[in-house]
């Protein structure tokens, strides 16, 4: 885990490079990144403090904490999906009554479970399946509600259209 570098929108120049602040969107874009490939980015402060976010792009992580893959040892994608999945309790360590946050002591001491790395790649591939059925727009979920409605309207207009 490493926190993310100081940077603020005056002093960089306009780009394509997403800046992940501590909400769920990118901040702004600036011409530089601090990282490249995949990363998890927990947001440090804010309201969103302990939103789990994963990227596999170049980005510039500025509030938040990036959880990078150990070689060998962790897929980044199966640390985001077990963040994920405790990323209420990472909202509730906030602490501060103007701007809440999250430490990086109190990140420091949760402990992940770490299966050898074909069960991860296994649960990885379950839940991005998974996740596709539930959101990809071509399939899935979203694409059967779309045919329903589709069906419904032909049947509709069948039943609704009188012969004279």
């Amino acid at each position: 885990m490493f926190r993310g570098e100081y940077i603020t929108k005056k002093n960089a120049h306009e780009g394509s490079v997403p800046v992940v602040l501590g909400g769920q969107e990118p901040a702004y874009y600036i011409d530089k990144s601090n990282h490249d490939g995949e990363i998890v980015v927990i947001a440090r402060s804010g309201a969103s403090a302990g939103f789990v976010s994963y990227w596999n792009q170049p980005i510039f992580v500025t509030d938040g904490f990036g959880y990078e893959n150990i070689e060998g040892l962790t897929l980044a994608k199966y640390l985001y999906y077990v963040l994920k999945n405790i990323e209420v309790d990472l909202n509730a360590m906030k602490r501060g009554a103007g701007v809440p946050h999250v430490s990086g002591e109190a990140l420091g001491k949760i402990i992940l479970p770490v299966p050898p790395l074909a069960e991860q790649e296994r649960i990885v591939k379950i839940l991005d399946r998974f996740d596709a059925l539930c959101n990809d727009i071509s399939t899935g979920l979203p694409a059967e509600i779309e045919a329903r409605k589709r069906q419904y309207e032909y049947y509709r207009d069948k039943l609704l259209s009188f012969r004279t």
